[in-house]
């Protein structure tokens, strides 16, 4: 029927597409769309962003001049790790892009182009200057052009104008990409392609890869910032510790290269990328197109879940189950008669007016009465039109139709309570126009008409996964209240409380705050509603996911944390999509949102490891500072220490090789153990280096000592995010393989920088010095043990924090 819809379409309008002949000819002009604007990061800005990033040009300024005083080693240790964790992320990086590149080819843009007299499907890519493209609701506009024929066609050219209402395009009207049809059909002539057109100069003329941040990506963010804030303020009065205690330039400027490479945590911006990679890879196994790798943590974060009716809870295979005559002068074979002459006359068949074409059969070869205009259908105005020479066929909701007298009400409202849509068809004494609203008064109902879809088999399981992983699922849909939550109801969801789109509407934003916390059926909505109840979501603090298909759930997606859109869903829902489900199944949702709370924790437990070693570090270098001893270590030793007991076993983890302990709370299971290990690991290393440092002539020894602690102090973080208690034997038999994967390398990392002592820069401390490391790394271990299982210093903090931020609130207010 679609198909027919186009041919009559073309029938009517004096115009072929080009030859193969002509658009040979254009391509060897190189008047093709064959232009590919930046969506994601380009090679070059992946090799950028991780080879040449401010840290990584700040260390390697540092390292030249290392280089130059003919410390080979120094300059190899140090520069190792970061130059490993910078190629891996890049390869990493790169063959991610690729895979997904791959998985989007299984969602191809794609238009319809009219060759000859043959309507053709092509890539985007393909279309040439003067092609003739087919445009129809959810379409796309991927060149600009001009307009040859419009039947009604509206397009939304909002990204150009701001303004969220279509605009009617009649024919001679110019069109330009990236807006798209959102009513009616039509047929435009491309003008401009390629970085000619509108869009794609736009996007050369930005030059912005936009890259929204997740929670936990923000807090790695933040971290990094704080980190490069104290590099900044704190490094400078290194040097000049330096030189003043007359230690030589080379040593200072090692001493800046420790510092450098000790606080700003680049092996967990290197696992974070791995392990979001990774995730979108994993989760492409579930027919799930990640359009944006961070979307993967963002399934994590998800707490409410918004869908439509159709298509998620229902089959979308709607079919006429009743028709009711509402006129005495129009019997059932009148009305089939009017059908059939709507039907016949559409510009386009959306999934409920194909279930009216199926219905009515109108003959394909019949002679039907052409109309004289459309006014379409849309889920704004909730009804369309047709005029003839001799009458105005109206297709509509009731509640836009039916007057509030009208018999047919209790008919409404007892179809609606079994699950239906229903729709009401009748003639208007009056001409019709786009840009208002129905006079009911003008309008003779002549049919209640029902059509039935079918609940899906699997929606009760799918949303109670949801509801396990902690997802609130909210249905936000256009058809009529009692429907949407007789349908809800069958799906075992809570519709004890339900808004309509009229209510919204009327509703302050505190009013709408407390709504849509309070309720999870939302029937009667238009696109405008539906983003404005994801915004008041969100502004309610909660994470916010929509599932759509269609052109009016777009503002919804936009305005989502996370947009979900099924494959058979409208093109310009698809290109604001941050998730395309290939098979149009919600039900695999659940699987990859429990893929991506694994990558968070992966995420959440590599930050742990990172920030707690920068965290103890930190403070121990700045109290060698403030204390004007020696440098504790040397670039050899930490660059060694850090590869063997904290990089390689975070890239294990990234890669899913170890697990994370369970992670509920980023403050309480993240933050509270960073505090609490960086700090209690600071104090113990700033002992040990005093204490050795005093007893001991050679500076050697003490730095020895500090790398030694470095080393088993690494086994106890990383055990720790494991979920190993040192001071809790049993929990080295529940976790066997990280046990004794991390004491694998712990030992050889201790066993190499034995056997190459000059290498490594690492001599065995005497006996007592060793006693005194082991004895102050068991006893901050057990501090750090006990202080994670009693929080009360923590907790005393935490409440004058809000104390005091309490205060502050109130005296500004």
């Amino acid at each position: 029927m679609a198909l027919q819809m186009q041919t009559r379409a073309r029938s009517k309008v004096d115009v072929v597409g080009l030859t193969p002949e002509q658009v040979a000819v254009r391509v060897r002009r190189g008047d093709v769309n064959d232009f590919e604007a930046r969506s994601g990061r380009s090679y070059l800005v992946i090799i950028q962003q991780n080879m040449f990033n401010i840290f990584n040009l700040l260390l390697f300024t540092l390292l030249l001049i290392v280089l130059f005083s003919g410390d080979f080693w120094t300059v190899l240790f140090a520069g190792f790790s970061v130059v490993t964790n910078s190629l891996i992320g890049t390869v990493q990086e790169i063959q991610a892009k690729r895979k997904l590149d791959e998985l989007a080819n299984l969602a191809p843009k794609q238009v319809q182009v009219l060759r000859g007299d043959d309507l053709l499907t092509l890539d985007y890519r393909a279309v040439v200057v003067d092609d003739v493209v087919y445009l129809q609701p959810g379409d796309k506009l991927v060149v600009d052009g001009e307009i040859v024929y419009s039947d009604g066609l509206e397009i939304d050219e909002s990204h150009l104008t701001g303004e969220s209402e279509p605009v009617h395009k009649p024919a001679s009207a110019s069109v330009a990409s990236g807006s798209f049809c959102v009513a009616g059909v039509g047929y435009m002539r491309a003008t401009r392609v390629g970085s000619a057109s509108t869009a794609n100069r736009l996007t050369s003329i930005a030059k912005v890869y936009k890259n929204t941040l997740t929670p936990t990506q923000k807090k790695i963010a933040a971290v990094v910032k704080l980190a490069l804030v104290v590099l900044f303020v704190f490094g400078p009065m290194s040097v000049v510790a330096g030189i003043m205690t007359d230690i030589g330039f080379i040593e200072t400027v090692k001493n800046a290269v420790v510092f450098t490479t000790s606080l700003v945590p680049q092996g967990l911006i290197l696992t974070s990328i791995l392990a979001l990679s990774i995730g979108a890879i994993k989760i492409s196994r579930h027919q799930t197109l990640i359009q944006r790798v961070n979307a993967v943590e963002s399934m994590a974060n998800v707490s409410v879940l918004c869908f439509d009716k159709t298509g998620t809870i229902t089959q979308n295979r709607l079919q006429v189950s009743h028709i009711m005559p509402l006129s005495a002068e129009h019997d059932r074979d009148a009305i089939d008669a009017d059908l059939r002459l709507y039907v016949a006359n559409l510009a386009h068949l959306n999934s409920t007016a194909s279930a009216l074409s199926t219905y009515a059969e109108p003959d394909a070869e019949a002679d039907y009465p052409a109309k004289k205009r459309e006014i379409p259908f849309t889920s704004a105005r909730k009804w369309g039109a047709l005029v003839f020479a001799d009458a105005v066929l109206v297709l509509g909701a009731p509640e836009v139709i039916l007057p509030d007298d009208h018999p047919a009400w209790a008919a409404v409202d007892e179809q609606a309570a079994d699950g239906r849509r229903l729709l009401v068809f009748g003639r208007s004494r009056a001409e019709l126009s786009a840009d208002n609203p129905l006079d009911r008064e003008q309008i003779e109902p002549v049919a209640l008409i029902a059509i039935s879809d079918q609940v899906r088999d699997d929606i009760g399981d799918t949303l109670a996964s949801f509801i396990a992983l902690g997802v609130r699922p909210k249905v936000i849909s256009g058809d009529n209240l009692k429907t949407v939550v007789a349908v809800a109801r069958r799906a075992g969801m809570d519709t004890s409380s339900a808004y309509t789109g009229e209510q919204i509407d009327a509703m302050s934003d505190e009013e709408l705050a407390v709504a849509v916390k309070q309720a999870d059926v939302f029937a009667r909505v238009t696109p405008d509603a539906k983003g404005r109840i994801i915004s008041a979501l969100r502004a309610g603090g909660e994470y916010v996911a929509m599932v759509g298909d269609g052109v009016n759930d777009v503002p919804a997606l936009k305005a989502a944390d996370l947009a979900v859109v099924m494959n058979d869903g409208a093109q310009i829902a698809k290109d604001v999509a941050d998730i395309v489900l290939l098979n149009n199944a919600m039900s695999t949702l659940p699987r990859a949102f429990a893929e991506g709370t694994q990558i968070t924790q992966t995420l959440y437990g590599t930050m742990k490891v990172f920030v707690t070693k920068n965290v103890y570090n930190t403070v121990l270098f700045i109290f060698v500072l403030f204390m004007g001893l020696s440098f504790p270590v040397t670039p050899r030793q930490i660059s060694w220490a850090s590869f063997g007991t904290v990089n390689i076993p975070s890239g294990l983890m990234a890669l899913g090789l170890l697990r994370p302990r369970r992670i509920e709370s980023f403050r309480r299971d993240v933050l509270d153990y960073i505090i609490t290990a960086g700090l209690t690991g600071a104090v113990g290393m700033a002992a040990v280096y005093v204490i050795v440092s005093f007893g001991s002539d050679e500076l050697m020894v003490a730095r020895s000592a500090i790398t030694l602690f470095f080393i088993l102090y690494s086994l106890t973080i990383f055990w720790y995010a494991c979920g190993v208690d040192i001071t809790r034997p049993r929990t080295y038999r529940k976790y066997p393989l990280a046990t004794a994967i991390t004491g694998f390398l712990t030992g050889g990392t201790l066993v190499m920088a034995t056997i190459f002592p000059h290498i490594f820069e690492f001599d065995w401390p005497p006996l007592i010095v060793i006693a005194l490391v082991v004895a102050t790394w068991a006893l901050v271990s057990m501090i750090v043990s006990i202080g994670m299982r009693n929080r009360a210093l923590l907790h005393n903090l935490y409440e004058l924090m809000e104390v005091k931020s309490k205060a502050d609130r109130n005296k500004n207010g």
